[in-house]
């Protein structure tokens, strides 16, 4: 109760309660999603590999980026601000036909399901229940699938992720399980393949990369970790050699 303020409206015969996060509260929620972001952003940053760079806060909500000797601005841009998470969760065999899937949405779904496309346009319907999410992976890295020759990101789960997906592998076999990528509130089915056998070992493969870039890209976000909350570049600036010597 001490995170809350709490409202009394009486009207005529009604007696409404109203709960609002007080100062403290929301000074402590920025303060912690902030702390996040900046270890989140560290680990993006020596990523890319930039020497001595500077990353500190600023302020109650601002976080400034320093990244000397970086050439591509609108790269390094899109890889500190994008929020890639990744879900893993079962598909519904029950309505697995996409004809029948057609002219639904999240508000007429099946309860504990929800629907969404994968990268081609077609709905699949995918149960509520998170089986693994990013916050397992130890390791993410880029590859090529030897059979088709098709990007694929080869990841890494910590031991309890491992012991988790080779139970939901062995309890499945026959289903589907998809993959779930979410950036900025937009979920897309990236992968949804058939689970041929059980799967030990923490070793899984993201097929459905659209090139090789895209592999690399998400590959270094699921390494990174994900952002606490979205942030918005308010101010940018590009400072030469002889401005930077003043």
């Amino acid at each position: 109760t001490e995170a809350y303020d709490f409202i009394e409206i009486i009207n005529g015969n009604e007696f409404i309660l109203v709960i609002k996060n007080n100062n403290i509260s929301d000074e402590d929620t920025v303060s912690f999603a902030l702390k996040q972001n900046l270890e989140t952003l560290h680990n993006r940053v020596n990523e890319l590999g930039v020497a001595e760079p500077v990353i500190q806060q600023q302020g109650k909500d601002r976080i400034v980026v320093q990244l000397p000797g970086v050439q591509d601005t609108a790269k390094a841009k899109e890889i500190i601000g994008r929020t890639a998470i990744l879900e893993m969760r079962m598909v519904d065999e029950e309505q697995s036909n996409p004809t029948d899937l057609e002219g639904m949405d999240n508000s007429n779904v099946p309860p504990g399901t929800e629907i969404y496309n994968d990268r081609f346009g077609s709905p699949i319907l995918v149960k509520k229940e998170v089986i693994l999410t990013g916050e397992r992976i130890i390791n993410a890295g880029p590859g090529v699938d030897q059979q088709t020759g098709q990007s694929i990101v080869s990841i890494t789960l910590d031991g309890k992720g491992a012991n988790i997906f080779k139970q939901v592998t062995r309890e499945n076999v026959g289903n589907r399980i998809a993959l779930l990528l979410i950036e900025k509130n937009i979920t897309e089915v990236v992968t949804a393949p058939v689970i041929r056998s059980e799967i030990g070992g923490g070793r899984v493969q993201i097929t459905g990369m659209r090139n090789a870039q895209e592999a690399t890209d998400v590959a270094l976000l699921l390494r990174a970790g994900s952002l606490a909350t979205p942030m918005e570049i308010v101010e940018e600036r590009t400072v030469g050699p002889s401005m930077g010597k003043d």
